[in-house]
């Protein structure tokens, strides 16, 4: 099961690749046209859920090994997914999701002809894709709750809490005070999921909530590091 994702992965970038998806629209122009977005079986995006993180761990790795190419590839795959996954994101997630798959070709456009000052410029990438991936999947599983759709649910408050997770990872960022409480609250409840422990909506509303307050406290990092030009590239 596990190499056949990894196969549908690969073989759906490369179908994104030929028919032209891979396009990058303004993320404004795209938020207003999403019309214009392939339609991609629900079930794909959801086996696919993950896999950016796939390609951006590989992409570090081989950024590491000075490998410009292999790690360029990876990124670009990571922005083609991503892009699928804006598809079926309400009109502003869609946007950021957009916003962030245009920055990471930009990023990986840099790696090949060498303008990447550091790793730390890839990792504040992927932290800001999976942060869009988190909001993105937060909205979903608040749709799903409303829905009282439990399968649903849980598969978004899982995705979210991941991604929350791997964003907070790239910036190295650990909370502290009342963010590390609802960061807590927030795990203790993806346990649940991840076991398939029993969840009432009620702690599924809350761990909307938490979600919600570990996005904005990274957010906020993120918005500090880019003040202090921690992300730029070269110089």
């Amino acid at each position: 099961m596990r190499l056949y994702r990894i196969w549908t992965a690969v073989g759906v970038v490369a179908f994104m690749t030929v028919i032209g998806v891979g396009r990058r629209p303004s993320s404004a122009h795209a938020a207003n046209n999403l019309a214009d977005q392939v339609t991609v079986p629900q079930s794909v995006l959801n086996s696919l859920i993950g896999e950016p993180d796939r390609h951006f761990h590989r992409a570090a790795d081989l950024y590491a090994k000075g490998d410009a190419d292999g790690a360029a590839s990876e990124i670009r795959a990571a922005a083609a997914l991503i892009r699928m996954e804006a598809g079926r994101g309400s009109l502003q997630d869609a946007a950021k999701l957009l916003a962030a798959a245009t920055d990471l070709d930009t990023i990986a456009g840099n790696v090949v002809n060498g303008n990447v000052a550091s790793r730390r410029v890839l990792d504040l990438a992927f932290a800001r894709a999976d942060l869009a991936l988190a909001a993105h999947y937060r909205s979903m599983a608040g749709k799903a709750l409303a829905d009282k759709d439990h399968a649903g649910a849980g598969r978004w408050l899982k995705a979210a809490g991941d991604s929350v997770d791997e964003a907070a990872a790239w910036t190295g960022q650990s909370p502290s005070g009342t963010q590390a409480q609802a960061w807590d609250q927030m795990h203790a409840f993806q346990a649940k999921i991840h076991t398939s422990a029993n969840w009432s909506y009620d702690e599924a509303k809350k761990g909307v909530g938490y979600l919600g307050a570990q996005i904005q406290y990274l957010g906020r990092q993120m918005q500090n590091f880019s003040a202090s030009g921690a992300q730029g590239g070269a110089n």
